[in-house]
């Protein structure tokens, strides 16, 4: 339940933006006092002001599969949007479980099969304008333009994956462009050559210039970019092939590497895509584990303790089961997980390789890490654990199988000063920057963080919920 402080820093927060009185998709404005905040706080509240506007409706749409969820994404209008998951045995339960709707609709297939190629493009398009009461990109265009919206980041999909309708419902959900990258940029467990990694860098910059907005400096309109699909997680340092850099922070950057934005990644089936964007949309964060296994009063490991963390988190309602040394243990890891963690953010200290990782006084291993009880949002301080994030016998590629749908990990060994210290990055959240660019070191040349997950998911948002009856599910 958000507290009175936390009511206070959202009120404090949405002062800063010209709100409408009416949800009706009006005064989509930030004020003139936020654009005097950092890039990355002025982008949370952009994204914030659509929580003020577009109310969720309590209900959950299943879907049997990607023809039928592009029918029912254009549902969504700017009176009430509700989620929308292709039906599971894991993910699909794990968000209803979670999100707790009053109402649980299934959708028959609209048997129709998807298109192919250029066909598909346009559907996805006129998708993402259709939850904007309009008819196609130009005409969207327009309606944001009437309403003030400028959009926060453009998301690019990759031609022909069946992580695409991901990338629709997070168009669609922030107000962003669709663009489609073409050409093959590797599978995700894979390394790119420098030269390939500028091909995929300079496509992405040039798919955001044919939007028409300003991107080409932090502040202005386009500040982030989603990646959804099938790439590589990592590339060869132009300078020193040794170096493998993260493809994430490696992107949204000009030539001479100076950042115009910041990068998230969603890849894989088409089910588990579109529970990462519907956790990010949707859920609310109210409660925290944070596990350090470090060592709490030597240099440098003091600096990422996790105390003030839990004090900031709690201060504003947050649910908060903080553990270190010396009660982090190997025993204590496992009882955790037996139990089952049941957290929205979870934080952990460590170190190891891309398959054991310290808890206290040992190594927990891969498969000590256990389904997840609820969606998480995950920052893990470790060398090597997203190196091959499609891989389920790595640190990462286990917490996404399991249900994270946020990740900021390491694809290959950092050094600990690549990580920001949990106490920044948590007055980050709290200012209301989104969780993956919170976690980013802002200012820094390219290097090893990869962060997987939508880059606009926020831990402080406002969300009025409707109840079914007051937005009734028309026909597709």
């Amino acid at each position: 339940m958000i507290n009175l402080f936390k009511t206070a820093i959202l009120s404090s927060l949405l002062g800063l933006m010209v709100v409408a009185s009416e949800p009706d998709g009006q005064g989509l404005k930030v004020g003139a006092e936020a654009r005097k905040q950092p890039w990355p706080v002025q982008l949370g509240l952009r994204i914030a002001i659509l929580r003020a506007n577009i109310p969720t409706v309590s209900r959950v749409v299943l879907v049997p599969d990607e023809a039928t969820f592009l029918a029912a994404i254009q549902q969504w209008g700017l009176t009430g949007r509700w989620p929308i998951l292709i039906e599971d045995d894991k993910y699909s339960p794990l968000f209803v479980k979670r999100f707790q709707p009053l109402e649980v609709v299934r959708l028959p297939s609209v048997k129709t099969p998807l298109p192919q190629g250029e066909e598909l493009h346009q559907l996805a398009e006129k998708a993402v304008a259709a939850t904007w009461q309009a008819e196609d990109t130009t005409t969207m265009q327009k309606v944001w333009e009437q309403v003030g919206w400028e959009p926060p980041g453009v998301v690019i999909a990759k031609e022909n994956d069946p992580a695409m309708p991901a990338a629709v419902a997070l168009a669609a959900a922030w107000g962003q462009p669709l663009a489609f990258l073409a050409g093959d940029f590797g599978k995700p467990n894979d390394t790119l050559t420098a030269a390939k990694f500028a091909q995929l860098r300079q496509q992405v910059e040039d798919l955001t210039a044919k939007t028409g907005y300003s991107y080409e400096d932090v502040g202005d309109a386009i500040d982030s970019v989603t990646l959804v699909g099938d790439i590589a997680v990592k590339y060869e340092s132009p300078d020193k092939k040794e170096d493998i850099l993260a493809v994430t922070d490696g992107l949204a950057r000009k030539a001479n590497q100076i950042r115009w934005g910041a990068a998230g990644w969603i890849y894989g089936k088409s089910e588990r895509a579109i529970y990462q964007a519907m956790c990010s949309i949707f859920l609310d964060p109210y409660s925290a584990l944070l596990y350090n296994s470090y060592p709490l009063k030597q240099k440098p490991w003091e600096e990422y303790g996790l105390r003030e963390v839990q004090r900031l988190l709690a201060k504003v309602g947050f649910r908060v089961n903080i553990i270190e040394r010396p009660q982090a243990t190997r025993q204590t890891w496992r009882r955790l997980t037996v139990e089952g963690l049941d957290f929205d953010l979870i934080f952990v200290n460590s170190r190891g390789s891309k398959s054991a990782f310290a808890v206290g006084d040992g190594n927990a291993s891969v498969p000590e890490i256990r389904p997840l009880q609820a969606p998480a949002a995950i920052h893990f301080i470790h060398s090597w654990s997203a190196t091959t994030p499609d891989d389920t016998d790595t640190v990462a590629g286990r917490w996404l199988e399991h249900g994270a749908y946020a990740y900021v990990g390491s694809v290959q060994e950092p050094y600990l000063a690549a990580f920001v210290e949990p106490q920044l990055l948590t007055q980050r959240l709290l200012l209301g920057a989104p969780f993956l660019i919170s976690a980013r070191q802002i200012d820094s040349p390219p290097w090893k963080i990869t962060t997987i997950g939508d880059p606009l998911m926020m831990v402080l948002q406002t969300r009025r919920r409707l109840p079914p009856s007051a937005r009734p599910l028309p026909d597709l």
